[in-house]
């Protein structure tokens, strides 16, 4: 855990400045308390659980004080959680040199050919972009898509330009 403002951290050390003051006070009080003759009666009226009661609001008072000022200093924690998604980027060469006619039909109807394969064969948690380039690169499908039709429809569009330059 870190904290994005670590100087907030000196403040708790009010908390037992605070504490003695609380009892600085109760002592106080008791000074105060042997002036009167007789403390029979306010002993009686307190009772046996009384004395140990009187002092859980003070206690929550600083328990919540150090608790606040642990917040003022923003804590943080990088928690890393399991994904089951992959996501595939599938760069395809548009340029003039894909129209050779070395692979049947062209290469870059082998390449289509053969990203459609690919594609039918992703699992559904795939979520699947498109790049196309030549002298530039060009996206033709943004990765978070996990429709398997717009995915073989932008292979169908993709073709080779002879305004392209090949890449390289």
């Amino acid at each position: 855990m870190q904290f994005l403002w670590p100087q907030m951290l000196w403040l708790l050390l009010a908390l037992p400045l605070l504490a003695a003051a609380y009892l600085y006070l109760i002592a106080r009080r008791k000074k105060i308390a042997l002036l009167y003759a007789s403390l029979a009666l306010p002993r009686a009226a307190l009772g046996p659980g009384q004395r140990l009661r009187r002092h859980i609001p003070p206690l929550l008072f600083l328990l919540a004080l150090g608790v606040a000022l642990l917040a003022c200093a923003r804590p943080t924690a990088t928690i890393t959680l399991p994904s089951d998604t992959i996501t595939l980027v599938l760069a395809m060469d548009t340029s003039r040199s894909m129209a050779a006619t070395d692979v049947a039909p062209t290469r870059i109807g082998a390449s289509k050919q053969a990203a459609r394969d690919l594609i039918v064969g992703l699992p559904a948690s795939v979520r699947l972009g498109m790049v196309s380039f030549a002298a530039t690169a060009t996206v033709v499908l943004p990765p978070p898509t996990t429709g398997r039709t717009c995915s073989t429809q932008s292979i169908a569009s993709s073709s080779s330009s002879a305004r392209r330059p090949a890449a390289g």
